[in-house]
């Protein structure tokens, strides 16, 4: 009995080990736990959905989502202790998590990586505000969306993506990578009227299609 005990006492603490991702019920790492190893689509289906309030992050780079299958609002979390998840906004509100990888790397597949890519612009700097999702690859004229010269933040999950000033790829345009850009450039701020996802991958392996005038 004792070395069965011992056994379960060494495996639980070897899976502990291996977590990458700890979310605790309370703040300051109280309570209950949930240890995630991969991307979580949806906790609804473990019991921990909306419950957490604070979470240990050991390796890798992690987006927590309020709504399963990462959608809704999204942090990114780097490696640290995060002792309470109220100042983001996310204090029992987290439904889904994903590796993203190393920073400034592609994500992992899994999770919905690579089922499409994703760019998400704010209508505020650091990703505050009213939020256009474009999980298309192509979106001529923002204008359509009522999200038409709002963009003041963008997130790029995957992929290269390019924005214009105005409407159908025309104006100033600029291409951003896979990362977070707290505030746009000066000529983008409130500016962006068409976007577009122009690669998977850097450098391109062929010349870009884009429109030109």
């Amino acid at each position: 009995m004792k070395k069965t005990a011992l056994a379960l006492a060494l495996l639980a603490a070897a899976t502990t080990a291996s977590a990458q991702m700890t979310l605790f019920e309370h703040d300051n790492f109280n309570g209950r736990r949930f240890d995630v190893q991969s991307s979580v689509d949806n906790l609804g289906n473990s019991g921990f959905n909306d419950v957490a309030s604070s979470a240990l992050i050991r390796q890798g780079t992690w987006q927590v989502c309020d709504d399963a299958y990462f959608r809704g609002r999204c942090v990114t979390l780097q490696p640290g202790e995060y002792r309470s998840l109220q100042s983001m906004g996310l204090n029992d509100r987290v439904s889904s998590a994903r590796e993203m990888g190393s920073w400034g790397q592609q994500p992992q597949q899994g999770g919905n990586w690579g089922g499409g890519a994703r760019a998400v612009l704010y209508g505020q700097p650091g990703f505050r505000g009213r939020q256009f999702v474009m999980d298309s690859n192509v979106v001529p004229d923002l204008n359509t969306t009522g999200f038409n010269d709002r963009a003041s933040s963008l997130r790029i999950e995957s992929g290269y993506w390019m924005f214009c000033t105005d409407a159908n790829f025309h104006g100033e345009c600029r291409t951003f990578g896979p990362g977070e850009y707290p505030e746009l450039p000066g000529g983008l701020q409130n500016r962006i009227s068409s976007g577009r996802r122009i690669t998977n991958d850097y450098p391109y392996r062929q010349n870009p299609t884009w429109h030109r005038r």
